[in-house]
């Protein structure tokens, strides 16, 4: 188990406590690995006349709209719960155990309507779990900017698994490719279900139940002008991530073997950026960090626009593989910093609600819109209702995303002045200030 070297200042969590911390990150993004990345790929082997014939055009890009939905109040609502009444991890226990039920119900879907449903409903269990493992984790480190990164880098070690079990493991087991099939979705019945079992022996999370004096709770937070800012901008960023949804539909049509193995190379430059980040956060501002993260996001998005012209080739096959592998810092850079950020601006009562505006602005609201926008992208210029084969018109696909994330970095780099200085303490707010 790596632990990040203590600081004079700070003294360092024990290792069983790390230990601890990062198996919850394994069994917490394991179960979402399985199934997520594929699941586009069921869908549009199932739409118009295809397959089953289960869904409409344009569903595969709306379905994100599902996971979206999750976030819009189930994050902000459990914080709150978990920060005044009921402790964290008994919560995502129960949050656990009921993503294990709205799975079985979209295994057995046999419509459009139900799957979305059930989508919907898997969603308002799991996007909860995910601010509240933070929240659980955020509590019990000692040494917070530091350590953290390190106990969530298991969360991608889970992902990266996942995605070479169910796209080389089962490949190899069941003999064939069962990315476009139901069995991931099985596979990950049970993993949630363990980690419902393994949420109870986690270590108790008390609910604080008296904010800090002086500073606000629940709504009041977002009179805080840094925070209301970041969580603006965070909001903008995320929208353009939705459209990276449809990679492993795009990679199976450029005739990609084992295409959920092949974006787990993303993951590996997110476990680097990951581990690095106790290191970074200590030389550049979280602004600079943010706003690469943002410019990855376009920079990932014009190199497949650019793949997508004309036939597979070498040079396209290199700008395909540069696009997974920028997946690193545009994630970790927008989302994990942002993570982090907002814990610097909270005070500990008003932890887990403060989770669940971040998830609120980024995979809530930054995502409806984003899906919302993937849908109709899918729907004009890849699978047009009424139009057979369809065209799958990638170029411009990919280039509307490369317009929405350069247009956020701008907005960014002009409007917010904030971001702590390498190495800043978590008490110095003079310098997390917002234009």
């Amino acid at each position: 188990m790596p632990t990040p070297p203590p600081t004079d200042a700070t003294p360092r969590s024990s290792g069983a406590m790390l230990a601890r911390l990062s198996v919850m990150m394994l069994l917490q993004y394991w179960p979402l690995g399985l199934w997520f990345v594929t699941v586009k790929t069921f869908i549009a082997a199932n739409t118009e006349q295809e397959g089953e014939a289960l869904f409409s055009a344009g569903f595969i890009g709306y379905s994100g709209m599902a996971a979206a939905f999750g976030s819009l109040v189930a994050p902000t609502l459990m914080g709150w719960i978990a920060d005044r009444f009921f402790s964290a991890e008994k919560l995502v226990a129960l949050l656990n155990l009921a993503a294990a039920l709205a799975l079985t119900g979209m295994y057995h879907a046999g419509s459009q309507t139900t799957f979305f449903l059930c989508l919907i409903l898997y969603f308002q269990a799991f996007c909860p779990s995910v601010s509240l493992t933070n929240t659980i984790a955020f509590s019990k480190l000692s040494d917070r900017d530091r350590e953290f990164p390190v106990v969530r880098l298991y969360g991608t070690v889970a992902w990266i698994a996942a995605g070479v079990f169910v796209g080389v493991i089962c490949r190899w087991w069941f003999g064939e490719n069962i990315e476009p099939t139901r069995t991931p979705m099985t596979i990950a019945i049970g993993s949630h279900l363990a980690m419902a079992l393994y949420s109870l022996t986690l270590p108790r999370t008390e609910p604080q139940r008296v904010p800090v004096p002086g500073k606000g709770s629940g709504w009041a937070l977002l009179r805080d002008p840094v925070l209301a800012m970041f969580l603006l901008v965070s909001l903008l960023a995320a929208t353009g991530s939705q459209a990276y949804d449809l990679n492993n539909v795009y990679l199976n049509q450029r005739g990609y073997e084992g295409a959920a193995a092949t974006l787990t190379l993303g993951q590996l430059t997110e476990v680097a950026c990951l581990a690095a980040m106790p290191w970074l956060h200590r030389r550049w501002r979280l602004k600079t960090l943010f706003l690469v993260g943002v410019l990855c996001w376009s920079f990932r998005y014009l190199l497949l626009a650019m793949s997508s012209v004309g036939e597979p080739t070498g040079l396209s096959a290199a700008m395909i593989y540069s696009a997974i592998l920028v997946h690193g810092p545009a994630y970790v850079f927008v989302y994990l910093a942002g993570q982090m950020y907002v814990d610097r601006l909270t005070d500990p009562a008003n932890r887990g609600v403060a989770q669940g505006f971040h998830a609120l602005a980024t995979v809530g609201l930054g995502h409806v819109i984003g899906s919302g926008m993937t849908g109709w992208s899918q729907a004009t210029f890849l699978t047009p209702a009424g139009v057979s084969p369809p065209p799958y018109d990638w170029t411009p696909y990919w280039m509307i995303p490369v317009a929405t994330t350069l247009g956020t970095a701008i907005l960014f780099a002009f409007a917010f002045s904030g971001g702590p200085k390498p190495g800043a303490s978590d008490t110095d707010p003079a310098d997390d200030s917002a234009a």
